[in-house]
């Protein structure tokens, strides 16, 4: 199995030897030559993919008079993840805020991630990492605060683009 990003070039390489020299030819399942009759070659054969939109499978077949041996590699389509959407915020205390979020059941995702800071702050994003759920209450905030919320997927390729903003007013002290 090879995993590409979504729209990525790939070049699969395929080479047999035997006596007599097989001819190597490429198909893309199901049953779709890629390789032409006439320009059939000897031992390798490199097919170029450019532009990969999804996932495939491509059978490698060497063949003599002999006999024919195939291989199979799969080409996987893999795709940074989707972006978090539907961000809610719900129970705000002074120092806390439960925000939820809507994510396609899918995509393999193995984490979320929320990034915020006081909406008019010149500061780095504090960041909570490793949410397996698609809920969490984000704790020690300052009372009496706009804060910006992002939320943010990550798989195995790497983080997606955040969510959109959403801004949240904690609460006064002793409330």
């Amino acid at each position: 199995m090879v995993e590409v990003m979504l729209g990525a070039d790939l070049n699969l390489t395929c080479v047999a030897v035997g006596s007599p020299m097989p001819y190597v030819k490429w198909r893309r399942e199901p049953a779709h030559d890629m390789t032409p009759d006439d320009k059939l070659p000897i031992g390798k054969n490199v097919l170029e993919l450019k532009g990969i939109q999804e996932s495939a499978n491509y059978t490698c077949v060497a063949s003599t008079a002999l006999g024919v041996i195939e291989a199979v590699t799969l080409v996987k389509v893999q795709s940074l993840p989707s972006v978090p959407t539907n961000v809610q915020f719900s129970d705000v205390t002074a120092t806390t805020v439960r925000l939820s979020w809507s994510y396609p059941t899918n995509e393999e995702v193995q984490y979320f991630v929320i990034q915020y800071k006081p909406k008019y702050a010149n500061q780095a994003y504090s960041e909570i990492s490793g949410i397996i759920t698609t809920y969490y209450t984000v704790r020690n905030l300052s009372p009496y605060t706009e804060y910006e919320f992002f939320v943010i997927a990550v798989n195995s390729l790497g983080r997606g683009s955040p969510s959109a903003a959403t801004i949240v007013p904690t609460g006064e002290t002793g409330e």
